[in-house]
């Protein structure tokens, strides 16, 4: 019986590190939507020598972790950051979708279709098949209220905690059946509204 309880304890490690394998792995910068609600964000940068100095920016990210959390409690977390020939990486855990965007400015929105609808989302947008790479329409895409939504104003690569049906059209590409890279150009100002539905 201990052997057994062993074995299974060691296949639930096994799998916990695999997942944090996954993602400290990661050599783009990647948004990570967990089944939990919560969201861990891997940034991975080139720095110029000229410009940034690692203990600097660590220092830097460290101070704005402190003033979100006096005023939103525990709710963001530095994993860790590590910086060496001449590119970071920095991984991020969030509580929520809010607390990333919070944190970083940047639009996030995880929930169902039919939420994001009541939310203001309006899914007027070009979409594709994940499957097939071919049109459908929004009609098509809104249509399963049991179906998931992430909505994200970012040029990076979003991981979702299941398999991806449909995507904006505009500057995407499914890279794996739960991971859509996106690829615009310019800041993330300057980005288009992606909607990623899964399953």
């Amino acid at each position: 019986m201990r052997k057994i309880i062993f074995a299974c304890i060691m296949i639930l490690c096994m799998g916990l590190l695999s997942g944090c394998s996954h993602k400290t792995d990661a050599d783009v910068s990647t948004v990570f939507v967990e089944k939990s609600g919560s969201i861990v964000s891997v940034d991975v940068e080139t720095l110029d020598k000229e410009y940034y100095n690692a203990e600097e920016l660590e220092s830097y990210i460290t101070e704005h972790v402190e003033n979100y959390t006096s005023a939103n409690k525990d709710t963001v977390e530095m994993k860790s950051f590590d910086a060496e020939e001449g590119s970071a990486k920095l991984i991020m855990e969030y509580d929520s979708y809010q607390d990333y965007s919070g944190f970083n400015g940047i639009e996030l929105y995880v929930g169902s279709i039919v939420t994001a609808q009541a939310e203001g989302y309006d899914f007027d947008t070009e979409f594709n098949s994940a499957e097939e790479n071919t049109p459908v329409t929004k009609e098509e895409v809104i249509s399963d209220d049991d179906n998931k939504v992430a909505i994200i104003k970012a040029n990076v690569d979003v991981r979702v905690p299941g398999t991806i049906l449909y995507v904006s059209a505009k500057d995407t590409q499914i890279k794996e059946k739960d991971t859509v890279s996106i690829t615009g150009k310019g800041s993330n100002e300057e980005a288009a509204l992606t909607y990623i539905i899964y399953k």
